[in-house]
């Protein structure tokens, strides 16, 4: 009696174990195709922003056009462990068994395994905004690349200088974060193209320390308002990025009295921009097409989710915009988007 009680206890936990790995593969293929559509992740730094809101909107917008439920998954500006829960997320798309991962990775060293490991899983990965060291670890970069978009912007503000009858003086960098592919590679083309253009005179200028905000305008502001105090010859600023550096920048050139006397070159466009225009705090800007990013993304996802061969890098282009057209230029940029959004 007790031999046939064991069998049947051991026949109903056999059972249950089998009912709960089926319920736990169904829920997994749930999560993974939801209303019969496949599921892609897209993990930006930020989400909000006239650089970041505009690419998500493009992502979302051509997911749906393409059949997909899509995920986005951030964090604020200055969410602590910001680097960890991003990986989270790329955990989380493998979990779920998502058909593609999108990443803009803030870190080249800490993101690669994650990355591998989702690739490792048959999911394809493509990286946008910033990109991994060595490319094989991903699937594609969508972007700019940002050592260019850097050199160009070094090379405007350089012939700006020269036509200004500037040829020596102290330079200042802002960024959101120092350890960020992108504003690594953004600050060495800066230095570089600003160097081709400038010749001799460059070794008359003196670059400080970059300044880091992690996006927090009062930072950049306070910082800034000290190296301009310190160096009496600081000449130029640039912004490599993000609302955080735009706006504590031109806070600082104001508060200090050198509105239209320091040179402020910046990255992407932004409606913050517009108020610093009248007042000379804002002299240019290097503009990547945000919502583009976002469209190329999705789509080249599309691709790779279907079989289809994709190049390595899809490259997004730049433009540089003088202070004077930068209110008609948002106009343009805005009729784009309603454009592509009705298409």
């Amino acid at each position: 009696m007790k031999k046939s009680k064991l069998i049947l206890a051991l026949a109903v936990a056999a059972a249950a174990l089998t009912f709960t790995t089926a319920c736990s593969n169904t829920a997994s293929k749930d999560t993974a195709t939801k209303n019969g559509k496949k599921t892609l992740y897209f993990i930006p730094i930020v989400d909000t922003g006239a650089y970041w809101s505009p690419m998500k909107r493009g992502a979302e917008e051509t997911a749906e056009k393409l059949g997909y439920n899509i995920v986005v998954k951030t964090s604020p500006p200055a969410e602590a462990q910001k680097n960890e829960k991003h990986i989270g997320f790329i955990k989380e798309a493998i979990a779920n068994r998502a058909a593609g991962i999108a990443i803009s990775p803030i870190e080249q060293n800490m993101f690669k395994n994650p990355i591998i490991e989702a690739k490792d899983a048959k999911i394809p990965v493509i990286t946008f905004d910033a990109d991994l060291k060595d490319p094989k670890n991903r699937t594609a970069y969508v972007g700019t690349d940002n050592t260019l978009a850097g050199a160009d912007l070094g090379k405007q503000a350089a012939k700006k200088m020269k036509a200004d009858g500037i040829t020596k003086g102290t330079i200042s960098i802002v960024c959101v974060d120092r350890a960020q592919p992108t504003m690594i590679l953004r600050e060495k083309g800066v230095k570089a193209g600003f160097k081709e253009v400038m010749g001799d005179d460059a070794n008359n200028f003196k670059w400080l320390e970059t300044i880091q905000d992690k996006d927090q305008a009062a930072v950049s502001k306070e910082q800034l308002e000290g190296q301009l105090t310190a160096n009496k010859d600081l000449v130029t600023v640039f912004s490599l990025g993000s609302e955080g550096p735009d706006v504590g920048v031109m806070e600082a050139i104001k508060s200090q009295g050198k509105a239209g006397k320091v040179l402020h070159f910046g990255f992407d466009y932004t409606p913050t921009w517009e108020k610093g225009i009248d007042n000379g705090l804002i002299t240019g800007i290097v503009d990547q097409d945000a919502y583009n990013i976002g469209v190329q993304v999705i789509k080249n996802l599309d691709k790779t989710v279907k079989g289809e061969k994709i190049d390595s890098t899809i490259p997004i282009d730049v433009k540089y915009v003088e202070a004077k057209d930068i209110v008609s230029y948002g106009k343009e940029k805005e009729k784009q988007m309603t454009k592509e959004t009705k298409d």
